[in-house]
């Protein structure tokens, strides 16, 4: 019995530590998509950890599964709980969720539906409380809806440069060709010798003149993306919460196989 003390406190204890890098390699890894770029490598070992994580759990439960002094779990429960407080300072952490699976696992309630309910619940106020997972998930929304409309305003503005110039060109070359017909060549000849420094210059005021409103235009547009997925904050959030919950389930649930065995 003594044996199965130790094993399952260094196993609970391997899994306390991969989990805090699970969390700080999460950190990077969000900083990375934020930016809308992957790091496969880091992807590759936050896998890794996550899964250090899932074993090193699973085994401590296993080695538990005879122990059946409460006060070894509401240790665990607590050491679990302090950690949270301790390294992220703020009262609702995976941590703490992970806490209450021994806590109730006390009075043998761990797997009912008000468990369910309260992790939840405690996960749903994770989410709140840490902008970085709205954060992930708003620049997320916001990139693909962004791309949306780039490429039309940018085929917009080919458009119009193409027409404009093209229409500004031949307007000068018309006016070439009508001063050769009326013998003025000198000036036809003037206006051919300026035609690449005035169809520069003229590019050059098209483009100033376009980017100032391409510029106003996409303000306007950043600011109505902004509003759209502000108006969907609650929504995200709840999504978000579900999509741990459901993670945190499969948690759960490999526990609960290794408890059966």
């Amino acid at each position: 019995m003594i044996k199965n003390y130790i094993l399952s406190s260094i196993f609970y204890i391997a899994s306390s530590i991969a989990l805090y890098f699970s969390y700080i390699y999460s950190l990077d890894l969000i900083k990375n998509l934020i930016s809308s770029t992957i790091n496969y490598s880091l992807l590759f070992i936050l896998s890794i950890i996550l899964l250090s994580f899932l074993i090193t759990f699973y085994l401590g439960t296993y080695f538990s599964r005879e122990i059946e002094n409460k006060a070894f779990y509401l240790i665990i429960g607590i050491i679990y709980y302090v950690i949270g407080l301790l390294l992220f300072k703020n009262f609702i952490n995976i941590y703490i969720t992970i806490s209450l699976f021994f806590i109730f696992k006390i009075i043998k309630i761990e797997y009912s539906i008000f468990a369910m309910l309260i992790y939840f619940l405690s996960i749903l106020f994770l989410v709140l409380k840490n902008s970085v997972f709205i954060n992930i998930v708003n620049q997320f929304m916001h990139n693909k809806l962004e791309s949306l409309y780039t490429s039309n305003i940018n085929d917009l503005y080919q458009m119009y440069e193409y027409q404009l110039l093209n229409t500004y060109i031949s307007g000068y070359e018309t006016a070439m060709s009508i001063l050769e017909n009326e013998g003025d060549i000198n000036g036809a000849y003037i206006l051919y010798n300026n035609l690449t420094y005035v169809n520069q210059t003229f590019l050059n005021n098209l483009n100033s003149t376009l980017n100032e409103y391409l510029n106003q235009y996409n303000q306007t547009i950043n600011y109505k993306l902004e509003n759209i997925i502000n108006s969907f904050s609650l929504e995200i959030n709840i999504s978000i919460a579900l999509f741990f919950i459901t993670i945190f389930g499969i948690f759960l649930e490999i526990n609960k196989r290794a408890e059966g065995l």
